[in-house]
């Protein structure tokens, strides 16, 4: 086994750790580092931030849900439910409960469809949508 090692007071490079001596009543057992006056304190955040000044924001671990309205998905859910729409009428008349089923895929189209830049467009979808589907379910019964 090899021996502890001591601190015999000579540092190197400006920086040294004192350790706590058994039986000191020092009530930190840590090492504390000793920093030359020309260091820099060390730096937290991106290294390819401009500034070397930490930021005061803090980001949360969830970021937060943005719906822009031109983003292709949602518009792309009105053309969709477009589609859907169409399927859905020839459901009601040769195939009422593949009609309800329809519908409701429709119906979840253009509500997504309701946070894009077309909301007039979604609106009239999801109307539609709901109509066929009472449509559907009263032919039924």
């Amino acid at each position: 086994m090899s021996q502890p090692p001591t601190n015999d007071g000579d540092a190197t490079d400006g920086m040294a750790a004192e350790l706590p001596v058994r039986g000191e009543s020092d009530e930190s057992a840590r090492p504390v580092e000793k920093v030359s006056a020309n260091e820099e304190p060390v730096r937290r955040g991106s290294p390819f931030a401009h500034s070397s000044e930490p930021s005061d924001t803090v980001s949360s671990a969830t970021p937060e849900l943005v719906l822009d309205p031109q983003w292709g998905v949602l518009r792309a859910a009105n053309w969709a439910s477009a589609w859907v729409a169409i399927c859905a009428l020839a459901c009601l008349g040769l195939f009422p409960a593949g009609g309800v089923i329809v519908a409701t895929l429709g119906c979840a189209l253009a509500t997504v469809g309701l946070f894009s830049s077309r909301v007039i467009a979604a609106a009239m979808l999801l109307g539609l949508h709901a109509w066929i589907f009472f449509a559907c379910y009263q032919r039924l019964f």
